[in-house]
C-alpha cells in the first residue's frame, strides 16, 4: 500500500501552494487567448494549439510536483523516509517522480517555444527573420530531444535511475541537468531578443515602440526563472535528495508556468477593447483619421501676390483629407498584428484634396485691362 507522507515542512507547504497556483493560471492565460481570439474574429492557429497543448502538459507537471511531495517524500531527509515512516525504498519513489518531472517540463517548455516562434513568424515575415526562426526551431527541438532522452538514458538499464540495489550504471546527472538548464537560458535569450531589432526600427512614435518593446519583452521573466533554477540545482544533495530538491522542484513548474501565460499575453489586446471585422483585422476609430486631417490642416497654401490668373487657390479650413485602408496584399516586410492592436500590412494612404475654381474678382485694374 502507498504511503501518504504529511505536509509538516514549509517547503512541501510551497510546492503544493505553488502546484495550486500554478496550474490555475496557465490555464486561465489558455482560455483568455482563445476568447481573445474569438473577439478578433481570428481562428486558433497552429501556435494556439501549441500553447494549448503546453498548458496542458504545465498543468500535468504541477500534479506530479504535487504528488511527489504527498506521495514521493520531498521535503523529508530520507533517513526520516525510512526510520520514520517505514518506507525501506527511501527516495526511490521520489525518483520514479523525478523522470514524469524532466520529460513533462522538457515537453511543456519546448511546444510553448516553438508556438511562440510560430506567432513571431506571422508578425515579422522578414526572411532574415524567418530564417533565424527556423534555427531556433531546430535548436529548440534539439534541446527537448536532448532533455527528454537523458531522463531515459543516463542510467543503465532504466529501472537504475531508482532502484540503485541492481547492477547498472549511470552518468553524471547534475552535468546533465546543467547543461539542459544553460541551453534552456540560452534558448528563452534568442527568442527574447529576436524581435527587438524589428520592433525598435518601426516608424512610430518612441512611446508606442516602447510599448511594444516592454509587450515583448516580458519573457525576460522567464529568463530569471530558468537562472534562478538553474542555481537551486547546484545545491542538490544526491545523498539526501529528498531534501535539498524542493527548491529546484519549485522554480521548475514556475518556469513552465510563467512562460505559457507570458506568451499568452502578448495577443490579450482584443479584451480590452477595439472593433474587429470578419475577417479579423483590427479597425480604428474615426477619431485617429480626424486627428490626422486637424494635423494635416495647418499646411495651408501660401497665397500669391498674382493677380495675373483667373483662378486663385484659397485656404480651406481642412487642407486635404486621409483615408487609410488595408491592402489584401500582405506587404514584405511585416505581417499582421491585430490582436495587438497594430496592423503592419500593407497600409495605402489616398490623399484628397479640394481645390475649387472662382473667377477673379473684378477691380478697377483689371477693368482697365479688359477695357
Amino acid at each position: 500500500m502507498p504511503v501518504l507522507f504529511p505536509i509538516e515542512t514549509h517547503d512541501q507547504k510551497a510546492i503544493l501552494a505553488c502546484g495550486i497556483v500554478f496550474s490555475i493560471l496557465p490555464a486561465t492565460a489558455v482560455c483568455l487567448r482563445a476568447l481573445a481570439r474569438r473577439k478578433a474574429n481570428r481562428t486558433l492557429d497552429t501556435s494556439d494549439y501549441l500553447i494549448i497543448t503546453s498548458g496542458v502538459f504545465s498543468v500535468l507537471y504541477q500534479g506530479v510536483a504535487i504528488s511527489s511531495v504527498i506521495a514521493g517524500g520531498v521535503g523529508f531527509h530520507i533517513d526520516d523516509i525510512k526510520n520514520r515512516f517505514g518506507v525501506d525504498e527511501g527516495d526511490q519513489l521520489f525518483l520514479q517522480h523525478l523522470i514524469a518531472i524532466q520529460v513533462f517540463w522538457a515537453v511543456t517548455l519546448g511546444l510553448c517555444r516553438i508556438s511562440i516562434i510560430h506567432l513571431f513568424t506571422k508578425i515579422f515575415v522578414v526572411n532574415r527573420f524567418i530564417l533565424i526562426a527556423r534555427a531556433t526551431y531546430v535548436l529548440i527541438i534539439l534541446w527537448a530531444l536532448a532533455a527528454i532522452f537523458s531522463a531515459f538514458l543516463i542510467c543503465q538499464p532504466f529501472e537504475y535511475n531508482w532502484n540503485k540495489t541492481i547492477d547498472g550504471t549511470c552518468g553524471n546527472s547534475m552535468v546533465s541537468w546543467i547543461v539542459t538548464g544553460v541551453l534552456n537560458m540560452i534558448s528563452d535569450l534568442i527568442i527574447l531578443i529576436m524581435p527587438m531589432p524589428y520592433l525598435m526600427g518601426l516608424e512610430l512614435a518612441l512611446p508606442k515602440r516602447l510599448v511594444l518593446t516592454a509587450t515583448f519583452g516580458i519573457g525576460i521573466l522567464t529568463c530569471v526563472v530558468s537562472i534562478i533554477r538553474v542555481v537551486m540545482m547546484t545545491q542538490i544533495d544526491f545523498q539526501d535528495i529528498t531534501f535539498t530538491i524542493p527548491h529546484t522542484v519549485l522554480f521548475s513548474a514556475l518556469e513552465p508556468c510563467v512562460a505559457v501565460t507570458l506568451a499568452c499575453v502578448i495577443i490579450l489586446r482584443p479584451l480590452f477593447g477595439g472593433q474587429y471585422s470578419p475577417d479579423g483585422t483590427a479597425t480604428y476609430n474615426s477619431p485617429s483619421v480626424d486627428a490626422l486631417s486637424r494635423r494635416a490642416s495647418n499646411r495651408r497654401f501660401k497665397q500669391l501676390n498674382d493677380d495675373s490668373s483667373e483662378t486663385r487657390l484659397r485656404p480651406e479650413e481642412v487642407g486635404y483629407r486621409a483615408t487609410i485602408a488595408k491592402s489584401p496584399e500582405p506587404f514584405k516586410g511585416f505581417g499582421s498584428m491585430g490582436d495587438i492592436a497594430l496592423e503592419m500590412g500593407s497600409i495605402s494612404i489616398k490623399h484628397e484634396w479640394t481645390v475649387q475654381q472662382e473667377p477673379r474678382p473684378t477691380t478697377a485694374g483689371t477693368q482697365k485691362d479688359t477695357s
